[in-house]
């Protein structure tokens, strides 16, 4: 029963690193997705900026207008993108991204 139970949860986690990490997407997807990366890279950079910005002496290295530029810079694409897309899963994942951004643009006050 044990094991049963084991091979039920390796088969299970199996399924979803394939689902996550090898599954093939389509162009569009993949389109999106490249975006979703920079979007997280960008708010990545502009939290690690802020971050930095607060400490003594690493204000030069923080950069935070550069970050904010990058976070800006997501959303023009992603509309742009949004006008081609003919896929669901498409448009549901780039409509999906684009509340993510519209809510972090509100949160951290940019315009």
């Amino acid at each position: 029963m044990k094991r049963l139970a084991w091979l039920v949860i390796l088969g299970g986690l199996a399924y979803l690193g394939y689902s996550h990490f090898v599954r093939t997407v389509s162009a569009e997807e993949g389109q999106v997705r490249g975006l979703e990366i920079e979007f997280r890279r960008a708010t990545d950079r502009y939290i690690s900026a802020n971050r930095q910005a607060g400490e003594p002496g690493l204000v030069i290295l923080a950069d935070p207008e550069t970050a904010e530029r990058m976070v800006k810079d997501v959303r023009p694409k992603l509309l742009e993108l949004m006008k081609t897309l003919t896929e669901e899963k498409a448009i549901a994942r780039a409509q999906k991204l684009e509340n993510q951004v519209l809510t972090f643009f509100e949160r951290h006050q940019i315009d």
